[in-house]
């Protein structure tokens, strides 16, 4: 007598899988011919599949599309400025209790001004000492490039502390891109490689200018606010440091008058001389 087999007969791959599904995120759907994760599918689902594989394949991208179609976008037009711009600067005073400088408003005003123009220089000068970090070039171009990094680092210290002095007394600190661009005695450094030399002269002439309206802030603010003209000769002394650092590179010395010719295609730096003053006759 033969035994009975009790064996399920062997079924195709395809008995076991339906089409791919486009939603389906699980690993083993790789857009391969069948997913593992659908319900076993018959004879006559099979007939199909390919069909139903195509149309599945190019639904996502449709609904990609839709999608794409539907998501909001940013445009200038929806940002809302809650007030009005002012002017360049603009200063306000706060209407909570302060500590004022003395002599009333006059007093107030002269000391609000010095910090809020000594601020804008600071910021032109962080400004165009990063523009020359990145762009000098020539036979000093590491030294300057080292030296134009700590330059930028300090002058954005002296700055954070102008700004927050102004808060200090009771006012705002304007340090706008436009507020800079418009009221700024500094110029912008030029665009493009910059030669070593060329560097040397235009910090040279913009230290000595930024300089100049810091000790014209100190003598502003010592009557009226003595803390904000001792702050100011701190800035001073920094901005005054980093002058004699690049003024170095062309100090005239008794052995060698420094020109920069060799680095200035063999021309002199264009930078203007001066009468050292009397020296004081010895004892």
């Amino acid at each position: 007598m033969q035994k009975r087999s009790h064996s399920r007969p062997l079924r195709r791959r395809s008995d076991y899988h339906a089409p791919h599904d486009p939603l389906c995120v699980l690993p083993c759907c790789n857009n391969d011919d069948a997913c593992r994760c659908g319900p076993a599918q018959s004879s006559t689902q099979s007939q199909h599949s390919g069909l139903d594989q195509q149309r599945g394949n190019e639904e996502p991208r449709l609904r990609g599309r839709e999608r794409e179609q539907d998501r909001p976008r940013s445009t200038r037009s929806e940002i809302r400025v809650p007030q009005d711009i002012g002017r360049f600067p603009t200063n306000q005073v706060t209407n909570r209790p302060f500590v004022s400088p003395e002599q009333g408003s006059e007093g107030y005003s002269k000391t609000v001004g010095a910090l809020q123009r000594v601020l804008i220089e600071l910021q032109q000068l962080q400004l165009q000492t990063k523009q020359a970090h990145w762009n000098v070039s020539g036979t000093l171009f590491q030294p300057l490039h080292v030296m134009l990094q700590d330059h930028y680092e300090g002058l954005s210290k002296y700055a954070d502390e102008v700004a927050e002095r102004l808060l200090a007394i009771g006012s705002s600190a304007d340090g706008r891109a436009n507020t800079i661009v418009r009221t700024s005695g500094v110029p912008e450094i030029p665009g493009g490689f910059l030669d070593d030399a060329q560097v040397i002269v235009w910090f040279t002439n913009a230290y000595k200018k930024v300089g100049d309206e810091i000790r014209a802030g100190i003598i502003d603010a010592n009557e009226p606010d003595p803390t904000t003209a001792n702050l100011l000769q701190e800035v001073e002394l920094g901005v005054d440091k980093y002058q004699w650092q690049m003024r170095a590179h062309v100090e005239r010395t008794s052995t060698d008058p420094n020109t920069g010719w060799d680095l200035n295609d063999n021309k002199a730096v264009d930078l203007p001389s001066r009468t050292p003053p009397a020296q004081p006759e010895a004892d």
